[in-house]
């Protein structure tokens, strides 16, 4: 786990003092597609260690909540200033090309002729 110095105290607090029933609970609930909204001190204990952790884990390069961060940005980007332009250059492989597959059942020979400069 990794977090700010002046944080860990909150979240190290935070972790001791979850309720491991409540957090069941709400994981089980969570994971059935239910929404949920804290209503008790306990669920919302709960609630702040995920954020926290979940704000932990945008630091790590490549976990799931940094990727959420980073998709949030492009979304605000396109928001601020508009949908890129997109060029995509199609390089189709020799091997899978229609010709070359007919050609490859028979016994065909190829021999290119090179012409010199004159």
């Amino acid at each position: 786990m990794l977090t700010e110095r002046n944080n860990f105290d909150k979240i190290g607090e935070c972790l001791m003092n979850i309720n491991i029933g409540v957090l069941s609970d709400l994981s089980e609930r969570l994971s059935k597609g239910e929404r949920v909204k804290p209503e008790t001190d306990a669920e919302k204990n709960c609630y702040q260690v995920i954020s926290d952790l979940d704000h932990v884990a945008g630091n790590v390069h490549g976990s799931i909540t940094s990727k959420k961060y980073m998709r949030n940005e492009i979304s605000s980007l396109i928001s601020y200033l508009g949908a890129p332009s997109w060029f995509i250059t199609f390089s189709p492989a020799d091997n899978k090309h229609p010709i070359c597959l007919y050609y490859a059942n028979t016994k065909e020979q190829m021999y290119p002729q090179l012409y010199t400069s004159k």
